[in-house]
C-alpha cells in the first residue's frame, strides 16, 4: 500500500472532499489517497495574496503529517498540492524527501503530450497573470494561452456551479476558435468533477489538474523517485523563527 496526501491549501471543506473523491477514482487498488486542509488560512485561493497565507497552512500539514509516529512505519510517498497556483510546491520540496506535484504543473505536462496548442480556463482574471508565470517556468509559452471565465472559485460549488460551468465552457469554445488550441486545461480544483463532461461537449481532450498530478506522483511513488536534495530543494539549514512562526523553524 502506498500512501498520498492530497492537500487542498484553502479551507473550503467541499473542494477538499471534490479532490479526494476523484483522486481516490483515478488511483491503482494498492494507493491509498488521503485528501485533506489546513485548520487555517484562506477561504479560498485567488491571486498572490491568497497564495502567500495559503503557503503556511499548507507546509503545517505536511509538517503535522510526517511529524505523526504512522510516518515512521509507513510514510506518505508523495503529495499533491491541490490548487492550481502551484501554492507552496517549491517551499514543500524543500521541507520533504517525498515528491511534490502542483495542478497546473502536472497538467501542462500531460497537456503538451497529447496536444500541440492548448489553453487554461482559469476562474477570475486575476488569477491570469500568476498562471502565466507558472507557464513560463514550466516552458510552456508558446504553446499555451490563459482565458478567464469571470466567475468565483467558489461559484463552482452549490447554486452558481451550473451558471459557473456555462461562463467556463463559452471562454473554452472562444478559445478552441480564437487561440487555435487542442485542448483545454482546466485551471482550478474546484473544477475537478466537470472534466469529463466537458470532454464530451467540446470534443477535444480536457485536462484536469487533479488527476493529472494525483497519477503523476502515484508514478513516481511506484518507481521511488524522491525530491533531489543536491541543490534548489535541500532542506532549510537550522535556524530560529520568531513568533507566530516559532514551531516551522527548520532544523537542519
Amino acid at each position: 500500500m502506498s500512501r498520498i496526501a492530497v492537500i487542498n491549501p484553502n479551507l473550503s471543506e467541499g473542494f477538499t472532499k471534490k479532490v479526494g473523491d476523484q483522486a481516490g477514482k483515478i488511483v491503482a487498488q494498492q494507493t491509498e489517497i488521503i485528501a485533506l486542509n489546513p485548520s487555517f488560512g484562506p477561504a479560498s485561493i485567488e491571486g498572490y495574496y491568497d497564495e502567500a497565507f495559503a503557503s503556511v497552512g499548507l507546509l503545517s500539514v505536511i509538517r503535522e503529517l510526517e511529524a505523526d509516529p504512522s510516518h515512521a512505519a509507513d510514510p506518505i510517498r508523495g503529495y499533491v498540492v491541490a490548487c492550481f497556483d502551484d501554492t507552496g510546491v517549491d517551499a514543500a520540496r524543500c521541507l520533504t524527501n517525498a515528491p511534490v506535484m502542483g495542478l497546473c504543473e502536472g497538467a501542462l505536462r500531460m497537456a503538451a503530450a497529447v496536444a500541440s496548442r492548448f489553453s487554461i480556463v482559469t476562474p477570475m482574471s486575476v488569477s491570469v497573470r500568476p498562471l502565466e508565470h507558472l507557464v513560463e517556468k514550466y516552458g510552456a509559452a508558446s504553446q499555451c494561452v490563459v482565458r478567464a471565465a469571470g466567475v468565483r472559485t467558489l461559484d463552482f460549488e452549490g447554486s452558481g456551479a451550473s451558471s459557473a460551468y456555462l461562463a467556463l465552457k463559452k471562454q473554452a469554445e472562444t478559445s478552441l476558435a480564437k487561440d487555435r488550441s487542442e485542448a483545454i486545461v482546466l485551471g482550478c480544483a474546484g473544477m475537478t468533477d466537470i472534466a469529463d463532461r466537458l470532454q464530451s461537449e467540446l470534443g477535444v481532450p480536457v485536462i484536469d489538474g487533479v488527476s493529472a498530478a494525483v497519477k503523476m506522483v502515484e508514478a513516481m511513488a511506484m518507481l521511488g523517485l524522491q525530491t533531489s536534495k543536491a541543490g534548489a530543494y535541500a532542506s532549510p539549514p537550522a535556524k530560529p523563527y520568531f513568533g507566530m512562526f516559532d514551531g516551522f523553524a527548520p532544523q537542519g
